[in-house]
Order: C-alpha cells, then sequence, then structure tokens
C-alpha cells in the first residue's frame, strides 16, 4: 500500500512538472529570424526578416531619448572584409502611449525587416558574424531580453578595370587627366597619352607632324 501510495504521489508530481514547464513561455517561441544578404557589387544590406506570433511585438531599434524600452539591436562583428555604414535601418515603427507607465512605445509587429548597410572591401568571399537581440511583449507582458548569434557570406567584389574611354567620355575640350595623373591629348579625332617629360603643345605638334598612333 505504501509502495503504490508513493508511486501515485510520483505521477501526480511529474504531472505537476509538465503543467508549470508548458505554462514557461520563451522569447524564441514569439520570435523567429532569418538574416540574409542584398548586394549590388561593393554595396550590401544584411538583412534581417523577423516575424513575431500575433498580439506580441518587438520594440524599435531607433528610439528616442529617453526610452525605458530595450532597443533591438542587430550587431556585427568589424573585420577587414568589409565596412559598415550607418546603424540599423528599420521602417517606421508602431507608436502607443502606455497610460499606465506613462511611456511612449515605439515597436514592431507581424514581419518586419532590420537592416545594417556595408561597404564590401574585400575580393575574396567572406562571412559577417553577427548578433540579434531583443525584448519581446504583449499587451500584458514582456519575456526576458534575449540574444542570438548569426552569420551570412557575402561574394567578395573584384576592382572595376577603367577604361581608357571611360575618362574621355566627359572630357572637355582635347585634353583629360586620368586619376594617376596621367595627361592625353586629342589629334585627329585619337587619344593619345603624353610621355613623362613632354609638354601637351610639343607633343601635339609631334603627333602630328610624324603621324604616331599611339594610345
Amino acid at each position: 500500500m505504501k509502495i503504490k501510495r508513493a508511486f501515485l504521489l510520483l505521477l501526480l508530481l511529474v504531472g505537476v512538472m509538465k503543467v508549470s514547464y508548458g505554462q514557461i513561455e520563451y522569447p524564441e517561441d514569439k520570435v523567429s529570424w532569418k538574416f540574409t544578404v542584398e548586394q549590388n557589387g561593393e554595396d550590401a544590406f544584411i538583412v534581417g526578416t523577423i516575424t513575431m506570433v500575433e498580439h506580441w511585438h518587438i520594440y524599435a531599434a531607433n528610439l528616442p531619448d529617453g526610452a525605458f524600452s530595450i532597443p533591438t539591436e542587430v550587431k556585427l562583428t568589424p573585420n577587414k572584409n568589409y565596412k559598415s555604414i550607418g546603424g540599423v535601418i528599420e521602417p517606421k515603427p508602431i507608436f502607443k502611449h502606455d497610460d499606465i507607465a506613462d511611456e511612449d512605445l515605439y515597436y514592431h509587429s507581424n514581419t518586419v525587416k532590420l537592416k545594417r548597410k556595408i561597404k564590401v572591401l574585400s575580393e575574396e568571399d567572406f562571412t559577417i558574424k553577427g548578433s540579434f537581440s531583443f525584448q519581446t511583449c504583449d499587451d500584458d507582458h514582456c519575456l526576458p531580453p534575449h540574444s542570438v548569434d548569426f552569420s551570412v557570406n557575402v561574394k567578395g567584389v573584384k576592382p572595376k578595370e577603367e577604361k581608357p574611354d571611360d575618362i574621355f567620355e566627359d572630357a572637355k575640350g582635347d585634353e583629360v587627366k586620368d586619376k594617376d595623373g596621367n595627361v592625353f591629348v586629342k589629334v585627329n579625332n585619337e587619344w593619345h597619352q603624353v610621355p613623362e617629360g613632354n609638354s601637351i603643345e610639343f607633343y601635339k605638334k609631334y603627333i602630328e607632324l610624324a603621324g604616331k598612333d599611339e594610345k
């Protein structure tokens, strides 16, 4: 009888533990995320697609001074392969004044995209690591702040080859200089680089008289 009673007590205790465990709420059950890259050459965006279940929200990344809410953050680990430009880019948040706390709330619900702009400096493909931090709440309560790590792969970008014609398209007159200081002159509708140590006028006459055709 004692063994049976102890066994029933154990079953009851396990049942209570399961019910209690089922009532625990976790931030990752209310918010999901996926990070990707949108890239156009050396300009790229690290994009976090954040989805919240119905009635739950996360706070805006850019909160006004004096706000008590915990801002959502997307942090990127610096490395030599890229340069971070600006902070988190987000759509206009929802605004609501909480009368009980007497606080202005700025938050996002449903699905929202948060972006970080970068400039690619590497010719080789590389990986960016980062972290996503947030606090999620509904109208009744908030869950503890939560942070997760993520990583995304970025394509390297080879430097553009400067074609001689590029510097001539906007040239005014028959002289132009490239970014390295090399001087070109136009003779008989052909562009010629002026050798170092020669004056522009001398080289023009040289091309005209000798009929030299070199670019």
